[in-house]
């Protein structure tokens, strides 16, 4: 049986040479059309191979390339992984180079969401374990890891939030327990949801039993200013005679005759 000879061309052979020289010689036009025509070629003998031929092909090419990645030293690995790097960079930034300008260009009339860079389809892939939606190309595992993370299923809300997403008016953000307040802030209080001004409450209580009238209105003038009371007409209303009582007190020495009571003058 004849020896078969080994295909001579990746060696430093005459054959080899010429076609350096030749390639070396083509334009950007000649290179283009051989390696269409290249590319041509070997689609069509893909096209032809049984699926065990294409099985055995695909089996060497991986052989091929194992023992050649095992044969580089770190430096090659390391050149090698850089230049797939650049290659895919490259490939990533040419699928969208349709679009360069297009901005400027903008024509109403294309569709273009229909185009396979800008539509990504449906979400009408279901996980296996957690039912999640998924478009097709989705990388595997986003949503759950593979089943590896199972999240407790959402409890209902608790009161008083469950209360507050339901309403559909304003009217009925402002219903706690049937009565309809005033203001939204009064709601909230009843909701538990804001402080109540019982602490100042206490303050004007305490005041008002060991401060003069005088004190007691500075003290009073200091928690509006400072410390925002939820309701500060009631807070007034709670000790408005003791904020004036001095005022009171002067208007019945100078008119010693007269019976005088707190009047709303006194209060103003």
């Amino acid at each position: 049986m004849p020896v078969k000879k080994r295909a001579s061309l990746g060696r430093s052979t005459s054959a080899a040479r010429r076609m350096a020289a030749t390639r070396a010689a083509e334009d950007s036009e000649d290179a283009r059309t051989r390696l269409d025509g290249q590319r041509a070629r070997q689609a069509a003998s893909r096209a032809a191979e049984s699926p065990e031929r294409r099985q055995s092909r695909r089996e060497d090419d991986r052989a091929r390339h194992a023992a050649s990645r095992a044969a580089e030293n770190p430096i090659q690995r390391r050149t090698r992984s850089e230049d797939q790097r650049r290659r895919q960079a490259a490939s990533r930034a040419a699928q969208w180079t349709f679009m360069e300008g297009e901005a400027f260009r903008y024509d109403p009339a294309n569709n273009y969401d229909s185009h396979p860079q800008l539509n990504i389809g449906q979400m009408s892939d279901v996980c296996p374990y957690c039912n999640a939606l998924k478009w097709h190309a989705e990388t595997r595992g986003m949503c759950c890891s593979g089943g590896k993370v199972k999240l407790p299923e959402l409890q209902p809300p608790p009161e008083p939030l469950k209360s507050l997403i339901g309403p559909t008016s304003f009217e009925a953000l402002r219903t706690v327990n049937g009565q309809i307040c005033a203001t939204f802030r009064e709601a909230c209080q009843l909701h538990g949801l804001l402080e109540d001004d019982q602490q100042w409450d206490a303050t004007m209580s305490e005041g008002a039993a060991a401060q003069l009238p005088a004190r007691l209105r500075n003290l009073f003038a200091l928690i509006l200013a400072v410390c925002g009371p939820s309701s500060p007409k009631q807070l007034w209303e709670s000790y408005k005679e003791s904020l004036t009582e001095d005022i009171l007190r002067n208007a019945r020495r100078q008119n010693p005759v007269m019976n005088l009571d707190y009047t709303p003058d006194m209060f103003n």
